[in-house]
């Protein structure tokens, strides 16, 4: 009789191993949320004149778009995306700091970026009511 309880353990153990979940597959990775320009896009003349860059105004690396920032001489799409990843810049600089461009893009484009728009929130201190 003391066989009968370790059977019926036995047999619940193997069900419950039976109807879990088999190849569960993770969600796959995340891919670059812009849609303009894609990597492989070359920006045509014509999209290059609606750029902030082609109007002799200068680019915020902190809120300029995807498409702004390719327009930039020696950036293109890849470095654009690398850009946006790497928010927020407190200078211009930084674009060197973090390894983001080479020093021979970066001589290109510093006269036509500049470093203002959002930058990450500190958060407030609370002060003591007394």
């Amino acid at each position: 009789m003391k066989i009968r309880p370790l059977v019926v353990c036995l047999l619940l153990v193997v069900g419950a191993w039976a109807a879990a979940p088999q190849n569960q597959q993770s969600a796959p990775p995340l891919k670059d949320q812009s849609a303009y320009p894609s990597a492989t896009h070359k920006m045509t003349p014509a999209e290059k004149s609606n750029t902030p860059e082609a109007h002799g105004q200068t680019v915020d690396l902190n809120s300029g778009s995807k498409k702004d920032l390719a327009a930039l001489p020696g950036v293109g799409p890849d470095l654009a995306q690398n850009i946006i990843m790497a928010r927020p810049f407190k200078t211009k600089e930084d674009l060197l700091r973090k390894k983001i461009i080479p020093q021979s893009t970066f001589d290109q484009i510093k006269d036509l970026v500049t470093v203002q728009g959002p930058k990450k929130q500190s958060v407030p201190t609370k002060s003591n009511p007394e």
